[in-house]
């Protein structure tokens, strides 16, 4: 059995969910994905996947197993992937609150925000403000 082997379609429909998600955005990481199995479909081994896509082989395995075990939902983005966040629900409600008593500058209200004792840059302070739909200014 090849380096690359995936089960083949579970169907009609599963290969033209992937040919369809392959032909998608090419930046999108779903569409990426799904061109990882449509490789493996054709024979390609691990290694030229890998080299072709810009990944590791490792990644190219584990995100052909993944679709092996769980299908095209597999390709999608998992649950809980990424960095789990420093500020809790309870440092937002301050950081709200600080910027509600009045008209701040973003670094002076970040200053403000740091001597509360909540460690962040400006960047993650207007992130949190835009996506509170908080004005500060």
């Amino acid at each position: 059995m090849p380096l690359s082997a995936v089960r083949p379609p579970a169907g009609a429909w599963e290969e033209h969910a992937i040919r369809s998600l392959a032909d998608g955005a090419g930046a999108n990481a779903w569409a990426r994905r799904a061109q990882l199995v449509l490789a493996a479909w054709r024979g390609d081994s691990v290694t030229s996947i890998a080299t072709d896509a810009g990944l590791t082989p490792h990644t190219v395995k584990r995100w052909l197993a993944t679709f092996d075990e769980q299908g095209v939902p597999g390709l999608m983005a998992q649950p809980g992937s990424g960095r789990r966040s420093r500020i809790t629900e309870s440092d937002r409600d301050r950081i709200v609150a600080v910027a509600s008593t009045g008209r701040w500058t973003l670094q002076a209200l970040a200053e403000a925000v740091r001597a509360e004792g909540i460690r962040l840059s400006a960047g993650q302070l207007r992130k949190i403000l835009i996506a509170a739909g908080v004005n500060w200014r």
